[in-house]
């Protein structure tokens, strides 16, 4: 463990500036695989981190608990007052829904307890919002840390579009805990989000009120986002920030009419649909975290993800569709940036 310990205190000095930094409260601080310990990673949240092991990837006999007090002892000068554990299996889908004991413990594994959630800030000194996260809520903490910078982005995109004096509408589909949804109402933009999920938007509209923003003006819809595509289109509804950030997978409901979602096979036909309720000079935030769309399809070839939108798009073999410059991968996750992809585009 002295390893670890070591490792990740040097991992801790090239990312300092990220803490606290800017207004962000919240960041990668260890990502094993490319910093010596395979298969495990670190995130801080304020006063707590979580320490994610994944089965198949870690060493054998590695000590997660053990480990967690190596970590609890760096990270202390932060600010890091507990760390909680989550353990990956290797085949999750074999878990039938189980979860391993400790993700739902509220006393972690090193330390003492944050409490039932964490508000931390991100944005900067024009603009920041605050967001809620659960450390032992599963195996989730609902924040995608890895999404921070293209948050502020949109943010920054819509806010430029309301200085012009029209409030920019905004689709957030598989909206989560709405993140990206706080982001652009918080620079003015008038915001749907769309889940499939109650649990989740209620936690999206707990996120709105840490932020004093008014969650009745603005919509949250538990649908399906298919399903409200075609509601839109219906009632003639148009938007100037359409966001896709899809699971790699999502099961269906045969009770509810709900086909499954794979990204790898229908990305395409969700830029398709997308595409039809996009407002003139609008634009698509297209994410994912996918592996067989981060990568290119032959060597030396735009990665699949744009392959996948081209495609939507109908548009022929050689054109692309008109990028919008995103900002660089975070230096917290700049060695992870084959696990995921995302590109804006206009029509």
């Amino acid at each position: 463990m002295g390893s670890l310990g070591v490792r990740l205190a040097k991992a801790l000095a090239r990312r300092s500036g990220l803490i606290g930094g800017d207004g962000v409260r919240a960041c990668r601080v260890f990502s094993g695989d490319s910093e010596g310990v395979p298969g495990v990673f670190v995130d801080v949240y304020g006063p707590g981190a979580v320490m994610m092991v994944y089965e198949g990837r870690v060493a054998s006999g590695f000590d997660a608990e053990g480990a967690a007090q190596v970590v609890l002892d760096v990270l202390r000068p932060v600010g890091v007052r507990g760390v909680y554990l989550k353990p990956f299996p290797k085949d999750r889908p074999k878990l039938g829904g189980a979860l391993p004991a400790c993700v739902t413990d509220a006393r972690p594994a090193a330390g003492e307890s944050v409490g039932e959630y964490v508000i931390i800030q991100e944005g900067g000194q024009e603009q920041s919002w605050n967001l809620e996260v659960r450390l032992y809520d599963g195996l989730s903490t609902g924040l995608f840390l890895d999404q921070r910078a293209n948050r502020a982005a949109l943010a920054w995109a819509v806010a430029k579009r309301a200085r012009g004096g029209k409030t920019p509408a905004v689709l957030n589909t598989f909206a989560y805990t709405c993140a990206f949804s706080v982001a652009t109402a918080m620079a003015g933009g008038s915001t749907t989000s769309v889940d499939v999920s109650a649990r989740y938007l209620e936690w999206g509209k707990r996120n709105f009120a840490h932020n004093g923003l008014e969650a009745s003006l603005h919509r949250f819809a538990k649908m399906d986002t298919f399903e409200f595509i075609t509601y839109a289109r219906r009632k003639g509804l148009g938007y100037d920030l359409i966001i896709l950030d899809p699971p790699s997978f999502a099961a269906g409901s045969k009770k509810k009419g709900h086909r499954p979602f794979s990204s790898v096979s229908d990305y395409a036909r969700l830029v398709r649909e997308s595409a039809t309720i996009l407002n003139p000079g609008g634009a698509v935030f297209a994410s994912t975290n996918t592996q067989e769309l981060c990568r290119p399809v032959f060597a030396g070839q735009p990665i699949r993800l744009e392959r996948e939108i081209a495609k939507g798009l109908g548009l022929p073999a050689g054109r692309e569709p008109r990028w919008v410059k995103l900002p660089a991968v975070t230096a917290d996750f700049a060695s992870e940036r084959e696990r995921f992809a995302a590109r804006m585009f206009t029509l």
